[in-house]
C-alpha cells in the first residue's frame, strides 16, 4: 500500500509532534539586538531522573519509493531531529497508542529548513536521510527501556 508524503506543516504534524522551523515562529532579540532567538520551539519531554541528550546522528539516504514494515515509539521521552546542513528528509508517523493506529499513518517531507520533535509515544519510522547523507542535531532521553518496535500488519511504501 502506498503512503504519499505530504508537505510538512505545523498544523498537519500537530497530532504527532512539533515542527522545528524559523518561518512563522515567534522570536525576540538578544545580544544587543544582534540575534533573533526563536525560543521554545518544541516541548521536550523526559521522564524523571534521566538526562536530556544532545547528539549528532549521521544517516545514510534511502531511495524512494521505500518499503517499510516496522514503526517504533519512545514511551519515556520526546525525540527531536534537525538537519544541520539544510537537507530535506522524510518523516513517517502514526498517532500514539498501545497498538499502531493505522488510520493515522502519515508521511511528510520537510523543506530542508525544518526539523521535527516526536511527542512521547508517537509511532514513527526510524530516522533516515533522503537524497544524501545527512547529519541531524538530535535531542532525546538517555537511559534504556525507551524504544518499542512493532511490525505493521502489511508492508507500506512511501512515495513522493
Amino acid at each position: 500500500m502506498d503512503l504519499v508524503a505530504a508537505e510538512l506543516t505545523p498544523e498537519a504534524f500537530a497530532p504527532y509532534g512539533d515542527v522545528l522551523q524559523i518561518e512563522g515562529s515567534h522570536f525576540y532579540h538578544i545580544n544587543d539586538g544582534k540575534t533573533e532567538r526563536y525560543h521554545d520551539l518544541a516541548k521536550i519531554e523526559v521522564s524523571d531522573g534521566h538526562r536530556v541528550l544532545v547528539s549528532i546522528n549521521r544517516s545514510e539516504p534511502c531511495d524512494l519509493p521505500m518499503e517499510f514494515s516496522v514503526l517504533e515509539k519512545h514511551p519515556l521521552s520526546s525525540q527531536a531531529f534537525m538537519p544541520m546542513n539544510g537537507e530535506r528528509f522524510v518523516v513517517i508517523v502514526a498517532e500514539a497508542g498501545d497498538e499502531i493506529p493505522l488510520k493515522t499513518l502519515r508521511a511528510f517531507i520537510t523543506n530542508g529548513r525544518q526539523g521535527i520533535n516526536y511527542h512521547r509515544n508517537v509511532w514513527h519510522h526510524p530516522l533516515f536521510a533522503f537524497g544524501k547523507s545527512t547529519d541531524f542535531f538530535t535531542v532525546d532521553r538517555g537511559g534504556g527501556d525507551n524504544c518499542i518496535v512493532k511490525q505493521l500488519p502489511q508492508p507500506y511504501r512511501v512515495v513522493l
